[in-house]
């Protein structure tokens, strides 16, 4: 599964920007007639701003630690269409909370439900940061972020749909002060920039496979 994201920004320093962002990950999908059970493995996050004065990473290896919780989908004929729909889904990165849909995100780094998720002996999920190449360091951050998914099956091998999708972040520590200020994000208002495409693979790929393959697979969502 790819995932196409575009999110607004208002960040210190650099301002108002876009930031393009691609998801790829595996999902293993078990079907019991309409019913879909799909449990995913990522892979990568590529995030790209709109203006060279910011830049993030979120590494390959950080990706790879989350493990999200099943999600639930169905297959519904319509107008001679089998269209794929999934509910509202929370996922939770670097934290454990008890009700994932609405407890505050945590603010203090020594917050019981925090979680080292890469193992790289920081609280929450690490993201590096660089503002005007002057600025650099990392984030130690938890993020919300709900999405659901409504698509069709063009082909026995392919889905491709749209997203929609809210995020939410705390930052519980950093090495350089400027990444502890508060900023603003949101999705991007036009609902037809946020899409994914789904597509049966055999056994062999490997994430290198999907990184290889990722231009053909945004070639399906140029639309």
């Amino acid at each position: 599964m790819v995932q196409v994201l575009v999110a607004t920004a208002d960040l210190p320093i650099v301002g108002n920007l876009l930031i393009d962002t691609v998801v790829g990950a595996f999902t293993h999908i078990t079907q019991s007639g309409s019913r879909l059970i799909l449990q995913d493995g990522y892979c990568f996050t590529d995030a790209t701003p709109s203006t060279f004065f910011f830049k993030t990473n979120i590494s390959d290896a950080t990706m790879q630690s989350i493990h999200p919780e099943p999600r639930l989908a169905e297959l519904i004929l319509d107008d001679c269409d089998f269209c794929f729909t999934q509910d509202w889904y929370t996922e939770i990165r670097g934290a454990i909370l008890k009700d994932p849909e609405s407890d505050p995100l945590p603010i203090d780094p020594d917050d019981p439900r925090l979680v080292d998720l890469e193992g790289d002996g920081q609280p929450g999920m690490t993201i590096q940061a660089s503002i005007l190449g002057l600025f650099t360091g990392e984030g130690y951050v938890i993020q919300r972020y709900r999405y659901r998914l409504e698509g069709t099956v063009f082909d026995v091998n392919t889905i491709i749909g749209f997203i929609d999708w809210t995020s939410e972040q705390t930052v519980v520590a950093a090495t350089n002060p400027l990444f502890m200020e508060t900023f603003s994000d949101d999705t991007d208002p036009d609902p037809t920039k946020h899409k994914f495409v789904m597509i049966r693979i055999d056994e062999t790929w490997t994430c290198e496979t999907l990184r290889e393959q990722l231009p053909n697979l945004l070639e399906l969502l140029d639309f």
